[in-house]
């Protein structure tokens, strides 16, 4: 707390400022004046909880002095000091409500005592303002939830905010619910952040004739409503929007997701479900940004076709062209219409599989989190489809930086494993007729290619074609009997048993769990 003593007595100004212990009574600073007119005006410069103040002073009196303070100041405490014993002075002090009227020659103890009754008196101000003001923003915290649901409005409960909240909703009619939701829990932010948001946003809708309450519907969003007496134009309102993305755009990642203006509180629960639906298309857009409705549309026949020319473009080891296909990937689903988050997912699934079957023909180890076996709760994990091309694309880095610093491969087996690429869909395919188009003995041919490989020619042929296989089980296109003579195998169920014993699961149970 400030204290402010005004006296046109140097040495009672300076025998008081010494004598007291003011940290005991809670003060933390101690400013001077020497008349009615410099106190006056540190004042209203420094805003002092209490004023220790003499009456009679030259240009300006204590009492002139004091009313003026009141004015602008209506919650200081003052303490008059005077060696004379004026009845009009003294009325004039009670009529200030003057905490203490304290005698010259001055006792300490007795300036003490009327500090401390001042402190008292402070405390308890507070403590009642405080908890006014926690139960005005409990009402309206209450009062945001309550309009939500249609039919679900207590109206008992609603007159009894409008008295309390002194609100009018004849005349503030018109409402407009935005919904502000923010990637990280709110129990985990700033508090700071938040009350100053608060205190600066009621400014600013005060600022343009409007007003506010809000509340948190959960650990993730928060839900506004924007009130007032007229119809608020659509430029107004995303001027609104755009202040508080400004505000909250280098501390966190959020969404905006406005709805329209009704009229009539019992209609809020409209403008809310809208914003709830846009906020639905949040995972489309890339964070902080005001949402807004948009026509998308996309053909998911091209999307398949994409698919496998992606499968292509990896296996060509043709970077550029892969990365045309994850651009015209994102752009088609940024722009999409009737797909679900969990419908853009799988389609990034199945090309992050294409990557991670490619990483594995070529022996290259996956980046952080992109294992086989967990790669699906990665993709899970995103919030956006921004989330999702960037974890693609970081993936396709890694692949062809892998690529480009992998060894050199031996040219001999380079060639054998171009010949099985181009010919695998061949039953004849052999390690005779391999041996002949590189103009090699079999036996040097399958030393050679074991020793460089870890694997027989055999067991290459068949882990490529089943990794084919695995890649056309994903498209419900393909009959499993069209997809094992696709891939060598013209008996289906040899190729059902030779695909168990490899994967653990049947042709169909593997199709069932990847399009599940």
């Amino acid at each position: 707390m400030k204290l402010l003593i005004i006296d046109d007595e140097k040495i009672t100004r300076e025998g008081i400022m010494n004598s007291v212990n003011w940290k005991s009574l809670h003060i933390q600073e101690v400013l001077q004046a020497d008349d009615g007119v410099k106190g006056l005006s540190l004042a209203k410069m420094h805003r002092p909880e209490i004023i220790l103040s003499d009456i009679r002073m030259p240009r300006m009196d204590g009492i002139i002095m004091a009313e003026k303070i009141h004015a602008i100041l209506p919650n200081t405490c003052i303490i008059f000091m005077s060696g004379y014993s004026d009845k009009e002075y003294l009325k004039a002090a009670i009529k200030l409500k003057a905490i203490r009227y304290v005698e010259k020659p001055i006792d300490i103890s007795e300036i003490e005592d009327a500090v401390k009754e001042a402190v008292k008196v402070i405390e308890t101000v507070r403590h009642n303002k405080n908890s006014e003001l926690f139960a005005h923003n409990e009402t309206r915290r209450q009062l945001a939830l309550a309009v939500l649901q249609k039919n679900q409005q207590d109206a008992g409960f609603l007159s009894s905010a409008q008295s309390s909240l002194q609100i009018d909703w004849e005349k503030q009619n018109y409402f407009t619910t935005f919904l502000l939701q923010f990637k990280a829990p709110v129990s985990e932010m700033d508090v700071s952040l938040f009350n100053d948001f608060t205190k600066q946003f009621s400014d600013y809708i005060a600022s343009i004739h409007m007003h506010e309450f809000h509340a948190a519907k959960n650990d993730h969003v928060i839900v506004y409503h924007i009130y007032s007496s007229f119809m608020p134009e659509e430029a107004a309102l995303l001027r609104l929007y755009n202040h508080v993305r400004d505000y909250f755009n280098l501390h966190c990642l959020f969404f905006i997701a406005p709805g329209f203006t009704v009229s009539g509180l019992e209609h809020i629960y409209e403008s809310y479900n809208a914003a709830v639906i846009l906020l639905q298309n949040s995972f489309f857009n890339e964070y902080n940004v005001v949402l807004t409705e948009r026509n998308r549309q996309t053909d998911s026949t091209l999307l398949k076709d994409e698919l496998s020319q992606f499968a292509e473009a990896l296996s060509a080891k043709n970077a550029d062209a892969a990365r045309r296909y994850t651009d015209k990937l994102y752009e088609s689903l940024k722009n999409s219409c009737g797909l679900l988050p969990s419908q853009v997912k799988d389609i990034y699934y199945k090309y992050l599989y294409q990557l991670e079957a490619c990483m594995a023909r070529n022996q290259l180890s996956p980046s952080d989190g992109m294992e086989a076996s967990n790669f699906w709760d990665t993709v899970s994990a995103c919030s956006t489809l921004h989330e999702l091309d960037v974890l693609l694309k970081d993936a396709l880095t890694h692949l062809f930086l892998q690529l480009s610093q992998a060894p050199e491969e031996n040219h001999i087996i380079y060639m054998v494993k171009d010949f099985i690429r181009k010919n695998y869909a061949s039953e004849s395919l052999s390690v005779k007729e391999i041996s002949e188009q590189v103009y090699l003995t079999t036996s040097y041919l399958c030393t050679h290619f074991k020793n460089e490989t870890g694997k027989t020619i055999n067991q290459y042929i068949t882990e490529y074609r089943l990794e084919i296989a695995k890649q056309m089980l994903h498209d419900p296109r393909y009959k499993i009997t069209d997809i094992s003579s696709r891939v060598g195998y013209p008996d289906g169920n040899y190729f059902g048993k030779l695909f168990k014993k490899m994967t653990g699961l049947s042709p169909s149970e593997y199709r069932e769990k990847v399009l599940e």
